[in-house]
């Protein structure tokens, strides 16, 4: 798996072993942010279920301004800081662990408000 475009293209994401996450096809990836189009430039990112963090950072790669990656296990988090961090991502993204609902409601109640949102 890759970011397929934006600064950051062609730069490899790391994934958990096994079945734990099914990351978001390259061919999926390229049709969803051809129809965003240029919507995701400046556009503040909730990615829940995160896994290996690809959408945000698809996202970020394409000029996004902020990407909040939310995934309960805490493996899957690991792998999003990581690639985050090694894409050169760490200060536009900020990563929660925990249940999906329960942060939706806490970043509610904090005021966080979001252009694009992926449930993937």
């Amino acid at each position: 798996m890759r970011v397929i475009g934006g600064a950051a293209r062609g730069r490899r994401l790391k994934t958990l072993p096994g079945l734990t996450t099914r990351p978001t096809s390259d061919r999926v990836k390229e049709a969803l942010f051809n129809i965003l189009g240029t919507r995701v430039q400046g556009a503040r990112i909730l990615d829940l279920f995160a896994g290996t963090g690809s959408l945000g950072i698809e996202s970020l790669s394409r000029g996004a301004s902020s990407v909040v990656f939310i995934d309960k296990d805490r493996r899957c988090l690991e792998i999003v800081r990581r690639n985050v961090a090694e894409t050169g991502y760490t200060a536009e993204a900020l990563l929660r662990l925990g249940d999906a609902l329960r942060e939706l409601q806490r970043l509610g109640s904090e005021g966080a408000v979001f252009d694009l949102i992926f449930v993937d």
